[in-house]
């Protein structure tokens, strides 16, 4: 929808309708009411007579956030960085913003609008579909408006920081990626140029050198057309390299300067469309828990090898149920497939799977529960994902349309940042969560990502229990964390207000509302941050466990891992409800009745003494803990922890058989902590494995990588001319990533000789203290006949982190659905027991704790 519609939708829903004598006039009434009118001329005067400076500051940007907003809920596409720059200038007055955030630029632009509408002209784009991956040509026009563009200035040729489309150039006409602009006038040249540019539009949180070109000679007028086009073939090129993902909203963001040493000018950014590419895949999605012949519906999703829906034509698909054919799906369908009214009529453990007709492309479901009469429900969900609202990319209704349709959940949060935020799109926000929303299908979660640096609190998400007049408590006026309780306790009944912390801009676990805050994330794209939750759990702080994909491009709850700190698959956070309404779901959140797993839904029971997950047992000093997994892959192993100590561990994957075999299977796994040396610092941020596996007195008979969903990062393939050596790629933050083994022909002198190759961390948010550290290149040898109880440990130390390389022989096929059981005893109230389950694949799940005895902090 263009924004000028949306625009006019909002405010429908927000203002009151006119009276018959305002609609008769002829005068468009001002967008700023006679207040703010008058404050904003003040400033535009204040501004030309003297430069903003540290004293000024915040009394400017005050006005300057609020005429902003007022001009982006009349229709204005503000300036991409504004809301940020006002941000840092109100939450850090004390700091004067550099050239590139400079205030008083942007009272230049929107006094531009606001006094001369029409000196920007008009632009238009080729809008697709374009196919992921693909070369492609694409055409931007401008139309020049009623101001000229003068020599020195001319066109920014932007890139956002998170799409992975091709490094465009300007300087070879045979290569990938090639731009070159024309104009309608032939009086007019250009050359091309660099500047630097920092922001969601350049480098991010450093500058990079931009593309610009700049009228080299003569003057464009009003209705001359300039033309950008992006992988111009002309010379020989083959064209863009579009990005890797779909989206309704590819941004290819330009800026224009009237004249040499101006300001850049934001140009609205067109709804370029990208759709998957050809079937590589497929994947299923079923409810987890449901009674005997209950109806219930299967999700089949055909999908290309990034995640995305699957373009072209579709091959038929054969259902299977716990291994016999269910059901055919016939060729040429649509790329997701609803096969409703399914029953099962016994109790027991299902599993779907589904395949092509050669057997080429597989998947498989989610393992799926019958039971009588069952207690709960589980429901999955991504509290933390973010649009082109924020820095992402991607329009709103692209977001909850992938949640409800493409990842099959049960409920969401679109959860903008707080620092990009205009009210105008909050106001789509909560429009959004009232259309989508369909109780007993879908719940949608009115939401944001209060956005502050860890040393002032850390991000949280908050999430709403309804839409209806709910406010935000923005970071721009509420920009510490004690501020955002005070805010939220004073603005909202603390019943119906969800925050929840996360690792990677660190929550502060020194603090924490108990009636505000039940739940920590712990994992999400951008790692495995366990350690987080173990530290508000330390402090005292009762909470449970979720987890989020953090997402960025419009793709909640199934994700695809990306670059730099988005690395690997999101999160989904389990909730046990009844049923699933608004008031159920936001009601289990609050009393705790949760867990977090990497992605795979995991089915996880815990009771203490009976008492279930997230929930206060009455004080006993004998201990009686309980629970089940039905896993989505073999079980590797089930972990108690302790008041922070581990003091149980069943291992269901591993043969802890010391003799040697002459065929075997062995799992090699590579990890590293994420948790920061010093306290307050962001996580430590990815370690980078990357080299060679060579297998001596062996034959390699199979290599599989376990986790390896992130094909730009991940790799493992054997060489071309040594059968026994492996050229391996991958990564760990906190936590770890395997390749399975199988060998054949072993002696006692088998070995496994890994050459690391030096590298440097990656991602993470920007550390305090500890800076991303370079690791040296490094030999590792484990034997076969050094397997103690079938395992075998390498320590690499950096600086003082000890990563670990682990050779572990394991049995040829796993167990998925295993029931526990431990007894304790303890004298202490409050002791507080949870589970941490790893399966084959690489994949994990946390419980909530259970406490036993002793009283929450109030």
């Amino acid at each position: 929808m263009p924004r000028q519609l949306a625009v006019l939708a909002v405010l429908f829903l927000i203002l009151p309708i006119p009276s018959s004598e305002a609609a008769e006039s002829t005068q468009a009434p001002d967008y700023l009411n006679q207040d703010l009118r008058a404050r904003v001329e003040k400033l535009k005067s204040d501004v030309q007579e003297t430069p903003t400076d540290p004293a000024n500051q915040t009394q400017r940007a005050r006005v300057l956030w609020d005429w902003a907003n007022a001009f982006a809920l009349n229709g204005g596409d503000l300036p991409v960085n504004l809301t940020a720059v006002l941000s840092r200038a109100l939450v850090y007055p004390e700091r004067l913003l550099g050239r590139e955030t400079n205030l008083d630029e942007y009272v230049e632009e929107l006094s531009l609008h606001d006094e001369q509408p029409d000196a920007i002209g008009n632009l238009v784009a080729d809008l697709g579909p374009f196919s992921a991956g693909s070369y492609v040509t694409l055409k931007q026009t401008y139309t020049v408006g009623n101001k000229p563009i003068q020599p020195g200035g001319g066109f920014l040729i932007a890139r956002h920081f998170m799409p992975n489309y091709g490094r465009w150039q300007s300087t070879a006409p045979d290569e990938d990626n090639y731009i070159s602009i024309t104009s309608s006038n032939s009086d007019v040249s250009f050359s091309a140029d660099t500047i630097p540019v920092q922001g969601m539009h350049g480098g991010f949180r450093t500058s990079i050198g931009t593309l610009v070109f700049r009228v080299a000679a003569g003057t464009l007028h009003t209705g001359d057309q300039v033309t950008i086009t992006y992988g111009d073939t002309s010379g020989g090129s083959r064209g863009l390299q579009m990005a890797t993902f779909s989206s309704d909203r590819m941004p290819f963001p330009l800026y224009l300067a009237f004249g040499s040493g101006g300001h850049f000018h934001t140009l609205p950014i067109q709804p370029v469309v990208v759709t998957g590419a050809g079937v590589a895949g497929v994947h299923g999605f079923a409810p987890s828990i449901v009674a005997t012949n209950e109806p219930f519906t299967l999700s089949v999703r055909a999908e290309d090898e990034n995640y995305n829906r699957a373009a072209g034509t579709l091959p038929a698909w054969k259902i299977f149920l716990n291994g016999e054919q269910f059901r055919d799906i016939a060729p040429g369908g649509k790329a997701i497939t609803l096969v409703d009214g399914i029953k099962l009529t016994e109790p027991g453990v299902y599993r779907f799977s589904i395949e092509n007709a050669d057997g080429s492309i597989r998947g498989d479901t989610n393992p799926i529960l019958v039971e009588d009469n069952p207690e709960q429900h589980i429901y999955w969900g991504d509290t933390h994902g973010h649009s082109g609202f924020a820095e992402g990319v991607g329009t709103p209704e692209r977001f909850m349309t992938w949640a409800r349709d493409d990842a099959r959940l049960d409920y969401v949060t679109h959860s903008e940042h707080d620092l990009w935020m205009d009210d105008y799109e909050w106001e789509v926000l909560r429009q959004n969560v009232r259309e989508f929303t369909e109780e007993g299908e879908f719940i949608a979660y009115l939401g944001y990502e209060w956005t502050v640096n860890n040393l002032h609190g850390g991000h949280h998400n908050v999430l709403f229990r309804t839409p209806e007049r709910r406010e935000r408590i923005p970071v721009q006026s509420f920009p510490t964390l004690s501020r955002l309780y005070a805010g939220l306790r004073a603005s909202s009944n603390t019943e119906d207000v969800v925050v929840i912390p996360h690792a990677h801009q660190a929550g502060d676990y020194r603090q924490n509302d108990p009636e505000l805050e039940p739940l920590v994330e712990i994992m999400s794209q951008h790692g495995n941050f366990e350690w987080f939750g173990r530290m508000y759990l330390k402090h005292g702080h009762q909470v449970g466990f979720t987890a989020a994909s953090d997402n960025h491009l419009s793709q909640p709850g199934y994700t695809a891992p990306m670059g730099g700190s988005l690395s690997q698959r999101g999160g989904l956070g389990a909730l046990m409800a009844k049923e699933k309404t608004t008031d159920a779901l936001f009601d289990a959140m609050k009393s705790l009745q949760a867990y977090a797993t990497t992605g795979d839904r995991i089915i996880m029971n815990l009771r203490v003494n009976g008492t279930e997950m997230g929930q206060r047992a009455p004080f006993a000093t004998e201990r009686t803990i309980t629970g089940r997994i039905i896993g989505t892959a073999a079980i590797d192993t089930i972990t108690l922890v302790k008041n922070d100590e581990e003091i149980w561990q069943q291992d269901y994957f591993g043969n802890e058989n010391d003799r040697i075999f002459a065929e075997d299977s062995f799992l090699l796994s590579f990890a590293s902590d994420s948790k920061p040396l010093n306290s307050g610092d962001n996580p430590r941020g990815w370690r980078n494995w990357r080299g060679t596996i060579e297998i001596a007195n062996a034959e390699l008979l199979h290599a599989t990588g376990q986790d390896f969903h992130n094909r730009f990062f991940q790799s493992l393939r054997v060489d071309v001319s040594n059968p026994n050596l492996l050229h391996f790629a991958t990564q760990s933050r906190g936590d770890t990533s395997s390749i399975l083994l199988e060998l054949s022909g072993i002696r006692r002198n088998t070995i496994l000789k890994i050459s690391l190759e030096s590298s440097r961390e990656t991602g993470g948010g920007p550390p305090i203290y500890r800076q991303p550290q370079n690791i040296d290149a490094a030999e590792v040898t484990l034997a076969v006949r050094d397997l103690e109880r079938g395992r075998s440990v390498a320590h690499l130390q950096v600086d003082d982190y000890t990563d670990r390389i682990v050779l572990r022989r394991v049995v040829t096929e796993g167990v998925q659905d295993v029931r526990f059981e431990f007894k304790d005893t303890g004298e202490r109230e409050g002791d507080y027991y949870y589970i941490r389950v790893r399966q084959a694949n690489d994949a994990q799940a946390w419980s909530s704790p259970v406490w036993v005895g002793g009283y929450p902090k109030l």
